[in-house]
């Protein structure tokens, strides 16, 4: 294949690029992972410093990358991820909460309070998208 402007193959390109994006999704989950692994056997602080140096070298790996690491085909794909886990949540909310609410109502079913934040976390979640989806729209 031809060289391009900056001097690489398409191939060599293509290589690069995913050299980088699994370096950068490599240490977010290295981050992910060391702050489990070490929040259940160390200090606290050290789990969230771990966590925090892998978030620190994705971020960095992705700004100083020579190419975008991510193509509108990636974000298409994020977008209708998106939708999806959208979808599935809000119907989950949607029927769960009430269900829920009735139940405990009955005496049927007691929920704990980590399932009411969750309920509330999620029902916030979706507050906050249509405040930025009318801010978008409108702005």
């Amino acid at each position: 294949m031809p060289a391009d402007a900056a001097g690489q193959s398409g191939d060599d390109w293509l290589a690069t690029r995913t050299r980088y994006r699994r370096l950068s999704m490599g240490s977010l989950f290295g981050g992910i992972v060391g702050l489990l692994i070490i929040d259940a056997i160390g200090p606290p602080l050290a789990a969230v410093v771990v966590y925090w140096l892998g978030f620190v070298g994705f971020f960095t790996i992705r700004r100083l990358a020579p190419m975008p690491l991510f193509d509108e085909r990636d974000q298409a794909l994020e977008r209708r991820a998106s939708y999806d886990s959208l979808r599935v949540v809000g119907a989950a909310l949607i029927i769960g909460a009430p269900s829920a609410a009735a139940l405990e109502q009955m005496g049927r079913l007691t929920v704990p309070p980590v399932v009411d934040g969750a309920l509330i976390g999620i029902a916030a979640t979706f507050g906050v998208f249509g405040l930025t989806y009318l801010a978008r729209r409108y702005a």
